[in-house]
């Protein structure tokens, strides 16, 4: 006994000892603080004590270190105190006596506030971190775990800790690791670990290096486990053991909440990970495509059918002894009786006949009074054109991105323009990417660090070579000094960019990897102290985006000039996640602001102007650059409308000739027939302007379209101008052909007039007309419903301009076709009417003119060839039906989307950006998961919907975004949000007066007292025991609010300030109430009890997209978000939640794509079946088989596409109900033709059907067609290239191929039944019947 209290004295009289020779004076060395003597390591025996001074060869560390202590443990009540007070009573408990001073426990209180920051909303997470340092300095066993391995002398304080050594299990080092690896840091959108860690390649071995060996540490520690330990330990037995930390499921205190999912991902209670549909297994049967096969086995059979019943019928042919056709209609026609004849006519619908026969007398009376009062029709005509050309004084053309492609009542076009009002419009983006034109990579040895170990080499990419590095680092120096002129003042970058902690400071967010340096290039020198260069300082920041000091490389932070992480995965690209220093391109972007009010966007525009000039004359041979501004696809686009103006000029010259030239014919007079052409003739027979007429009332049908709408405040688009004319044309000139050919083919009767002649001829020829363009206007009209701006736009456009054509042809065109068939009758020259021909040249009336080469190589040589051979016939139903099947199979495999670059010129330098962005962004475009408070925030059950943290719902929004996030192949989220609620709780989180992110001036109670500024007189806003589980009451979160909102983080103070985060993510009101004088009073000042109304009534949470590098990656981005928003409004009762990119304006319509497209075509078509089954007689079987035809052309359509690699959208499907309208006019006229023939067999009203309208349909709109679209070959624009060009090829084809090819040999087959009506009315009219001269004289 005697001898331990000898023990126990001696050990007391040293501590003694050592705490007399304090302050200034010389210290004697106590046995204790000789670090030369045997060590001692057992229970209750100390190896440090006390701060003294900061430690001179830890430059980096403001902290002061540690005395060397090898002796008893001290059971000091002020150490005792202070652990109970900021720790707890266990803590405070656990240990008798401690290995620390009080001023080691304030120490040590004030640099957990960092760290207490980040990880108090994880009380584990929180717990652990704390309880290591508290161990290894306070515990009262200290020497058992720990061992002095490096020491200094000090003449004040003497031997003092320089290297410690710690043993820790490797069970400890995990689960300490796994305790905080997931705690989110909502602000900087990444893991808490990180900063702790130093590094974003964070594991528990460089978690423990990175702590024992940080600059900011008084001494090195270095952290070994039960493996690893290097010194003789002796008796130390003694680790720290895994055993006294908590997982971050559990709970420190029963009181404690259980740490959130989204900083604690092995939580069991977290809603689960998204479970992604298995990908489609391909349909197949044995080992075919299964849609293919079943389409190929339906062919098949049908094909047999066909063939059983073409061979049966063919050998019924050759058995039967047929009379010739028309000696068997004559004998018929002779042999019935007038009681047959009315037999024969109350067997025919009497209202079918009807409605031919009003369109017969309609059409012949009003030629008749046109032509009787030709002043008046044009008169009334171009009245009526100049009232509707009129609204081009109102005339607005757009070239919008988002007017072309987003309709203005769409849900993502409304939820945009809310999204700016309710907060402000997304950035206008400046971007620069810059690669190496000859990329390779080179060797560098780093600096050795606390975490980088001497002779550690590294690879980088050429990029961070010095000379292209600092080329780059002066192109971006020059970018931000770049100005231009508004007026007489000048502007800056700084007048235009985005500045998120204005206006206390007025710093750019440019976000570059030249934000490292401070975008300042003098900061790239070589610290001399260190042998370290700008290499080592880029390869600090690739892992620590928000280092706050590299001690290694002139103290330089991470943090970007405005206080803001400038985070690898968008300062470079083209590397992989853990590989950054072998990125290929280096980025620049500047966020430029933008407002709803278009003029305060001017300044932003001319800047942008200027720099896209600087941009387009800088030059370096050593990099490749690709950039942009937020004008450029607007500028890009309106450049695309005047580069190609030439070549869409010369192709509707050319259409507009050939018209002109080909309505007439050349013909002399030989004997008394004209047989041969001649020159001299062709004056006479020219029907120049008449052919100029036909192309003027096509510009005047679509001026005077386009000024309709413009009175109805209609905007004009792009498509709208250049698809427009090419369309009217393509349908207005097919009915001037046919009109003006078949008069050309008519021969006057005896007596008969010119205006008779022309009301006999219209009478026939009108209601085929009226087919046509009734059929195309109401299909036009029907694609109006499409809510598509492109699709609407030019349905409506296109259905009056036709309708105005067709009117202008049957009025100012049939009174112009009168007058020059005048002019022609009395020998006139076409152009010069007071030419007259001479005797020689003139042909006597009466005389039959030549038929035109075209006319007789349809009936000559190709209706022969086609209709002649039932072979022949066959092989052409087969192979259009195989066509068609085929084009069936294919329309599943087309693809959706329309490729930015298609959109723009060959030669755009933003073609050249888009690749860049798909080959090279690590990230996608942000997007905003908005959020319209239905019930006040300021309730804890909103704010558990809403938030992340301790405490909130399991299924809250923020939860399930995170977890959404950890698939990103899928969800299409590339990490968690950020998340304002949360980050506010943790901003509230009180410390002390010194400390706390929230505090307020205690001599004015209600100003704030920012974090970067230095009151004494400050205090926290909320005492430690009113913030019970890091959450506010009602009314303190509605005071400190604002004030989270206003303050700026600072990396020496609050890292959490909300300004630069979250200054536009809340829309807010907020009023200070006087509560003891009743009065309101301003933000600032005030006396101590006031109270404050803040009501939210929307706030966003925002994370971004994976890369999207093509429309299917943009459409799924978008389907993604639309899908998970609709999640979370089942999760949450009182909040409606939607989500918004910049993109989804432009690809909304591609989700419902294929069913617009189907509901467009399929109105289109059915809206064509129901005008020809009207005026067709009412006969069904006509309008089928003019409604087959239009199908099997849009079908085909759809397999060229295929076949051409061409998308399916707005621009196509334009297009495709353009092909509709002209299908119409290659079947219409052959059709009608067909019905109203009276031979007796299919065959032979086929070949009369396709020899009268074969030649019009080929030569007005085959032949007219293929000269103007084939100029259109030669555009620069790649969207006319291949839309344009390709597609009306396309069209074109198909419609002449299936109007002139498979519709005549399908009527052959299944056409409709012989007009009866027509035989029996044209047999017993009178001779000089108009209905029955053409019948009978076509037969001759």
């Amino acid at each position: 006994m005697v001898t331990g209290n000898m023990v126990l004295l001696s050990w007391m009289l040293a501590f003694i000892v050592l705490t007399l020779h304090g302050g200034n004076a010389q210290v004697t060395v106590s046995p204790y603080n000789d670090p030369t003597r045997q060590r001692v390591h057992a229970k209750n025996t100390c190896m440090m004590y006390n701060t003294t001074i900061k430690n001179p060869s830890r430059t980096g560390s403001t902290s002061k270190t540690t005395a060397f202590y090898n002796g008893p443990s001290i059971n000091d009540p002020a150490t005792r105190t202070k652990i109970k007070n900021n720790f707890g009573d266990v803590w405070a408990e656990k240990w008798d006596s401690f290995c620390c001073s009080s001023d080691q426990v304030e120490a040590l209180v004030q640099n957990m506030n960092a760290p207490k920051q980040l990880l108090s909303k994880c009380s584990p997470s929180y717990h652990n971190f704390f309880s290591l340092f508290l161990e290894f300095t306070c515990s009262p066993d200290q020497s058992l775990f720990m061992n002095i391995t490096d020491t200094f002398y000090d003449k004040t304080f003497g031997n003092l800790v320089n290297r410690a050594q710690v043993l820790v299990t490797d069970e400890y080092k995990a689960k300490f690791y796994d305790s905080m690896k997931d705690v989110s840091l909502p602000s900087a959108n990444l893991k808490a670990i990180v900063a702790l860690c130093g590094s974003s390649d964070c594991d528990k071995a460089h978690l423990f290096e990175f702590i024992g060996h940080t600059p900011q540490s008084p001494f090195v520690i270095d952290f070994l486990t039960n493996n690893t330990n290097t010194w003789d330990k002796g008796k130390m037995e003694y680790y720290l053991n895994a055993s006294i930390l908590y997982n971050c499921w559990d709970k420190v205190n029963e009181s404690d909440l259980m740490c959130s999912c989204q900083d604690c991902i092995s939580n069991h209670t977290c809603p689960p990970d998204p479970n992604p549909p298995p990908p489609r297994k391909p349909f197949l049967i044995l080992g075919i495509d299964g849609p293919l096969f079943i389409i190929l086995v339906i062919y098949l059979v049908l094909f047999m059918i066909c063939l059983l019943h073409v061979a049966v019928m063919y050998h019924y042919k050759r058995t039967r002894n047929q009379l010739d056709p028309l000696t068997r209609s004559a004998s018929i026609a002779s042999s019935i009786s007038d009681k047959h004849i009315e037999s024969m006519q109350n067997t025919v619908d009497k209202g079918c006949r009807k409605v031919d026969a009003i369109l017969h007398w309609f059409f012949g009376a009003w030629a008749r009074f046109a032509t009787s009062h030709p002043v008046i029709v044009i008169l009334v005509m171009c009245g009526f054109v100049a009232i509707c050309a009129g609204g081009m004084k109102f005339f607005v053309m757009t070239s919008a991105p988002v007017d072309l492609w987003s309709a203005p009542k769409s849900r993502t076009r409304l939820e945009k323009e809310k999204f700016d009002a309710t907060f402000v419009p997304f950035y206008r983006n400046t971007q620069v990417i810059v690669t190496a034109r000859n990329a390779t990579t080179f060797n560098y040895t780093l600096t050795p660090s606390s975490t980088i170990p001497a002779n550690t080499t590294k690879e980088f990419s050429s990029v961070f070579g010095e000379d292209i590095f600092m080329d780059v680092f002066r192109l971006q120096t020059a970018i931000m000094s770049i100005t231009a002129k508004d007026g007489n003042e000048t502007v800056d970058l700084k007048q235009v960019c985005f500045q998120p902690l204005a206006p206390d400071i007025h710093a750019c967010a440019v976000i570059s990897p030249f934000q490292w340096f401070q975008n300042d290039i003098s900061n790239t020198a070589n610290d001399t102290s260190y042998n370290a260069t700008y290499l080592d300082h880029l390869y600090y920041c690739f892992n620590s985006p928000l280092g706050t000091d590299d001690g290694h490389f002139h103290d330089l932070p991470c943090l970007a000039t405005f206080n803001g992480p400038a985070a690898s995965n968008v300062a470079l690209g083209g590397f992989d996640k853990d590989s950054p220093n072998l990125a290929q391109a280096l980025v620049i972007t500047i966020p430029l602001n933008y407002h709803r009010n278009e003029s305060k966007n001017r300044k932003a525009e001319l800047w942008e102007k200027e720099y896209i000039t600087f941009m387009k004359n800088y030059t370096n041979d050593k990099i490749d650059i690709a950039f942009q501004a937020e004008r450029s696809i607007k500028d890009e686009l309106d450049r695309e409308a005047f580069q190609d103006v030439a070549t869409i000029a010369i192709s509707y010259i050319l259409m507009f000739a050939y018209v002109a030239l080909m309505l007439g014919k050349v013909s002399f007079n030989s004997g008394n027939t004209a047989t041969c052409f001649c020159f001299r003739r062709w004056f006479i027979d020219a029907k120049i302007s008449l052919g100029l007429a036909g192309v003027l009332f096509v510009l005047l049908s679509v001026v005077c379209s386009l000024g309709i709408f413009s009175y109805a405040g209609y905007k004009s688009t792009v498509i709208v101008m250049e698809v427009i004319p090419f369309l009217v044309l393509a349908v207005g000139v097919d009915n001037i052909f046919i009109l003006v050919q078949a008069i050309q083919r008519d021969v006057k009767q005896t007596d008969e007039s010119t205006d008779e002649q022309i009301a006999r001829i219209f009478s026939q020829v009108g209601p085929s007309m009226l087919l046509s363009a009734s059929s195309e206007v109401i299909a036009f009209a029907c694609g109006s419903l499409s809510t598509q701006p492109a699709v609407h736009d030019f349905s409506l456009y296109a259905s009056v301009a036709v309708f105005i054509n067709f009117m202008l042809q049957v009025t100012v065109f049939l009174v112009l076709l009168y007058l020059d068939k005048k002019r022609e009758n009395g020998e006139r020259a076409d152009v010069l009417c007071c030419v007259t021909a001479s005797n020689d040249i003139q042909i006597p009336q009466g005389v039959a003119r030549p038929k035109s080469p075209l006319y007789l190589f349809v009936s000559k040589f190709w209706v022969p060839a086609l209709l002649g051979s039932v072979i022949v016939r066959f092989l052409v139903m087969s192979l259009f039906g195989l066509s068609f099947c085929l084009s069936i199979v294919a329309i599943p495999h087309l693809e959706i989307g329309l490729d930015q670059q298609l959109a723009l010129p060959k030669d755009s330098y933003v073609g050249t950006y888009l690749d860049a962005i798909g080959k090279y962004l690590e990230v996608g475009a942000p997007v905003y998961f908005v959020v319209e408070h239905n019930s006040p925030i300021q309730e804890p059950a909103m704010q558990n919907e809403i938030c992340g943290g301790t405490g909130c719902n399991i299924y809250s929004m923020v939860s399930l975004l995170n977890v959404y996030s950890h698939l990103p192949e899928y969800t299409r989220l590339a990490q968690p949000p950020n998340s304002w609620i949360d980050d506010y709780f943790q901003w509230l989180v009180p410390t002390d007066e010194f400390n706390s992110c929230c505090r307020y001036l205690k001599s004015e109670p209600f100003t704030f007292c920012p974090s970067t500024d230095i009151f004494d007189d400050c205090d926290m806003c909320i005492k430690k025991n009113e913030y019970i589980n890091n959450r506010p009451n009602p009314e303190q979160f509605q005071k400190f609010l604002p004030w989270f909102l206003q303050d700026n983080p600072n990396a020496d103070g609050c890292t959490l300030g909300g300004h630069a985060a979250y200054g536009t993510a809340l829309n807010y009101t907020s009023v200070i109430h006087n509560t003891t004088g009743g009065g309101i009073l301003p933000m600032v000042g005030g006396p101590e009890n006031v109270t404050v109304t803040t009501n939210v009534s929307a706030s966003y949470f925002m994370t971004y997209h994976t890369t999207c590098r093509n429309s299917s990656d943009f459409i799924e981005a978008y389907k993604q978000a639309r899908n998970l928003s609709e999640y979370i409004m089942t999760k949450v009762e009182n909040s409606t939640v939607y989500p918004y990119s910049v993109f989804y304006v432009y690809y909304e319509m591609y989700v419902g794509m294929v069913n617009q497209v189907a509901i467009n075509l399929s109105v289109c078509i059915v809206a064509v079946f129901i005008v020809s089954f009207i005026l067709l007689n009412f006969n069904l079987m006509a309008a089928v088989t003019t409604t087959l035809t239009v199908l099997m052309i849009t079908i085909n359509m759809f397999g060229m596409m295929y076949l051409l690699d061409i998308n399916i959208n707005p621009v196509s499907l334009v297009n495709l109900v353009m092909s509709v309208g002209i299908s119409v006019e290659f079947c219409s006229h052959i059709t009608r033709s067909f019905a109203l023939s009276t031979h007796l067999s299919r065959v032979d009203r086929a070949k009369e059907a396709l020899s009268r309208t074969g030649s019009s349909v080929l030569s007005g709109i085959f032949m007219t067609k293929i000269i103007g679209v084939s100029v259109l070959a030669f555009a620069k624009s790649q969207i006319f290239e291949i839309y344009y060009f390709k597609m009306y090829v396309c069209i074109v084809a198909l419609g002449m191929l299936h109007g002139l090819v498979f519709l005549p040999v399908f009527l052959t087959f299944f056409g409709p039944a012989r007009n009866t009506a027509g035989i029996v009315g044209t047999t017993y009219r009178p001779i000089d019947s108009p209905e029955r001269e053409p019948l009978l004289r076509d037969r001759q």
